[in-house]
């Protein structure tokens, strides 16, 4: 039912939502982009509470209905590019499960805010709050009001000393190559207070001196690599998420770790990385 998934495929979330189409068509560049095909998986939970009105309707029913989305998103696709590979799955379960074991073997899971839920109440659905935390490759959640026309050629990364923001550096300059964007990494950091331990007994300058090396160091194999992207570096002294939000206006792209040097052993998704999913205003590609 959930379909062949050739490896290093781009798998995306369809239904018939606004955020979901938008989703498909922020993938299906990314596709052109990459050379990787698409992998397309809709899925229907029994206990929706917006399908009450569905009530008798039986299990035939909710396949054909899936497969004529897929079919849909499948020709939205090749109308741009005939060359892509697409392949489909259906499941009757949870969306949320089917993405995430799609992703032990995609190249990137990629799905919109929100999906075609009457509920929308949080800035950011539940099936996409869950993929984002449980994925086991680089998750892209791409925003309803998500205004394609509009592109700064900018890749905005958060770094810190995680093993995370490593990868998300790395993903950052491929993509900024591909795209012939910049990048811009910034670190921001709000201490607790005089006796943080983040600071020492260092003054603010220091600190942020002792950052921009950190940054420095961390991008350096990045340039040697992609020797044709540019790249700024900026230290914040503030909070992370309002950062990342603010310069999120203007950038097409906003990466970071699923989790930074902070937290706890155990956390799937940190919390500077769960706000920015809710509040950036453009694409946000958690990396895992």
């Amino acid at each position: 039912m959930e379909g062949t998934l050739r490896p290093g495929s781009i798998v995306v979330g369809v239904d018939t939502s606004q955020a979901s189409m938008i989703a498909l068509d922020w993938a299906t560049t990314l596709a052109q982009q990459t050379r990787a095909p698409m992998h397309l998986i809709h899925g229907f939970s029994p206990d929706r509470p917006d399908w009450a009105f569905g009530m008798g309707a039986d299990d035939d029913h909710f396949h054909r209905a899936g497969e004529r989305v897929l079919n849909r998103a499948r020709n939205r696709i090749q109308l741009r590019d005939r060359m892509i590979q697409v392949s489909t799955g259906l499941t009757g379960s949870y969306p949320a499960a089917a993405m995430v074991r799609a992703s032990a073997l995609a190249s990137m899971v990629v799905v919109g805010s929100h999906g075609d839920s009457l509920l929308h109440i949080s800035s950011i659905g539940e099936t996409a709050h869950q993929i984002a935390g449980h994925a086991a490759c680089p998750v892209a959640v791409v925003r309803t009001d998500l205004n394609l026309e509009n592109e700064y050629r900018r890749i905005l990364v958060g770094v810190d000393r995680s093993e995370l923001s490593g990868k998300a550096l790395g993903w950052a300059f491929s993509q900024a190559e591909r795209i012939n964007a910049e990048v811009l990494a910034i670190h921001a950091w709000q201490p607790r207070d005089a006796q943080d331990p983040g600071l020492g007994s260092a003054e603010w300058p220091s600190y942020a001196d002792a950052c921009r090396e950190m940054i420095e160091s961390k991008i350096a194999d990045q340039r040697a690599q992609h020797p044709g992207v540019k790249v700024m570096t900026e230290v914040f002294q503030g909070n992370p998420t309002r950062a990342l939000v603010t310069e999120s206006h203007a950038s097409d792209l906003v990466v970071l770790g699923a989790r930074g040097d902070g937290g706890f052993d155990g956390l799937h998704l940190g919390r500077v990385a769960r706000d920015a999913l809710s509040h950036s205003t453009c694409p946000v590609v958690v990396m895992h």
